[in-house]
């Protein structure tokens, strides 16, 4: 009997250690916490550096030339620069620095003050020193824009890009924004903040800007422009 319940005891014994050590393998081992990551901060992106502005004129005191002849009258008028032609198919220019550029950015407020819609406004670039010719980059008060090649020793302008039709260009009496950016043999130009287009033509490389204005078949156009600056591209 004692065997017995030796051996009983024994196994019991047995049983329960097995199943404590059993017990024990299948209890989980706890995972470490994770340690959570401070949060990232982003790396704030440089803020882009603005064109260095080369010149700037808002008020026209002594800055285009100001000769009048009887077709064009050039004058200044609240703090704006005015162009007056009166003869029906007649252009006219005047130059407003006196500095050379070469790749820049030319900017300027152009308004049709009075005059058939049916005419050409705008600006004129790489006007060399002591040269006879220009790019200039026109409008129209009835929704036009061109790209010519143009000067006193041309009898007619040559069209780099012809007269064509743009819904940007905002019409008859009303500002537009003008841009011209020239680097190299590439002339982009822009109305209203918006790209019309570019064009390459390297015969110039260099010199003033100004403004341009012309009639078509009636006279009478009168055009002002107003904060002309011109920066580096």
């Amino acid at each position: 009997m004692k065997i017995t319940r030796l051996v009983s005891f024994s196994v019991l014994l047995l049983v329960t250690m097995l199943a404590c050590s059993a017990a024990s393998n299948i209890v989980a081992t706890p995972t470490p916490a994770s340690t959570p990551m401070p949060d990232s901060t982003p790396t704030p992106l440089p803020s882009p550096t603005p064109n260095v502005v080369l010149f700037a004129e808002s008020e026209f005191v002594d800055a285009c030339n100001m000769d009048s002849t009887a077709d064009v009258e050039r004058f200044v008028e609240n703090g704006q620069f005015n162009m007056r032609v009166s003869t029906p198919l007649y252009v006219a220019w005047t130059e407003c620095t006196k500095a050379e550029y070469t790749d820049f950015v030319m900017e300027v407020d152009a308004t049709q003050i009075s005059g058939p819609d049916n005419n050409a406004y705008g600006v004129i670039f790489r006007y060399g020193i002591g040269a006879d010719e220009f790019y200039a980059f026109l409008i129209s008060g009835d929704g036009l824009y061109a790209l010519t090649v143009d000067g006193a020793s041309r009898a007619e302008a040559e069209f780099l890009v012809p007269w064509t039709d743009s819904s940007a260009i905002k019409q008859g009496t009303q500002t537009n924004h003008m841009k011209i950016s020239a680097a190299g043999s590439t002339i982009k130009y822009y109305i209203n903040d918006q790209l019309l287009g570019e064009a390459q033509d390297a015969r110039f490389s260099t010199g003033t800007v100004g403004f341009f204005a012309g009639t078509m078949g009636d006279g009478g156009v009168q055009v002002s422009f107003d904060n002309l600056t011109v920066s580096q591209p």
